[in-house]
């Protein structure tokens, strides 16, 4: 029955979108900072692909029509140090896949800086929480992505469900992770994305421990003051967005639809 019922769920999330952000368009609204989530990077049936050619149209749109910026400048923006005068997107792909090699050649010529969350102990993936057993990248090719001058951040340490792990686990997930991305990369790190976007208030407090200074959630919204360091909503791009989608997927009106069915039983379909 999900299946016969999802084509019809995605056509009316298409309708949706796009008329929401049409309304947007015609009153010149945009989000002044938002980020946005990738995962993998290949033409194949599972939700969170995306081909090659795909992403660098929309890469190139964004390119054309927002600026580019990083993590540090949302956190710039969230401590109230700068405002953002044009409508402005950071980019940041999830799990660490291999098949994210394929954009290098695309980054480095457009002089895109993308932020990668990766896991520290991929050898031990939960395959489950992943959904996927994509082959991920090996730390001499993320040592190699950090000299090319991508952002690394980290992902957990196997991509757990971290709102269900004991205490212990979420140490070893967070906190030693933390200590093993720096020690490979010889760098501070900074920032997290939670798996899945699954946190909870333990969960919270651990990062905050551990010394992260921004650590992003799967919550949809725009950054401003208001927005909790800790608690960084971004925007999830996956294959069923078509490009018409893709141009309205953070506008203003998108969003706070978005972050209303988030919860229930469609947010699968978002």
């Amino acid at each position: 029955m999900k299946k016969l019922l999802y084509p019809l769920f995605i056509m009316v999330r298409r309708c949706i979108y796009l008329t929401l952000g049409t309304i947007d368009m015609l009153f010149g609204r945009k989000s002044s900072l938002v980020v946005l989530s990738y995962h993998s990077i290949a033409k194949d049936s599972w939700q969170f692909s995306i081909d090659k050619e795909t992403v660098e149209k929309q890469l190139t749109y964004l390119k054309k029509h927002y600026n580019l910026v990083s993590p540090a400048d949302v956190a710039d923006v969230i401590s109230g140090k700068r405002v953002m005068k044009t409508p402005s997107v950071v980019l940041t792909f999830d799990d660490g896949y291999k098949d994210i090699l394929t954009l290098k050649p695309f980054f480095t010529k457009h002089a895109i800086t993308p932020t990668l969350f990766v896991l520290s102990d991929g050898v031990h993936a939960n395959w489950e929480q992943l959904d996927t057993h994509r082959p991920l990248l090996s730390e001499k090719e993320i040592t190699s992505l950090r000299d090319a001058g991508w952002i690394i951040g980290c992902h957990s340490g196997t991509h757990a469900n971290l709102t269900e792990v004991t205490a212990k686990e979420l140490e070893t997930e967070v906190t030693t992770a933390k200590k093993i991305l720096e020690q490979l990369l010889n760098k501070k790190i900074s920032y997290f994305a939670y798996p899945r976007g699954k946190h909870n208030a333990r969960v919270v407090q651990t990062l905050s421990k551990a010394g992260y200074i921004l650590a992003f959630t799967m919550d949809d919204g725009a950054i401003n003051t208001a927005t909790n360091p800790l608690l960084v909503p971004r925007v999830g791009v996956d294959g069923t967005h078509t490009f018409a989608e893709f141009r309205v997927l953070f506008s203003p009106s998108v969003i706070r639809f978005r972050q209303m069915i988030k919860t229930s039983f469609l947010g699968r379909y978002l």
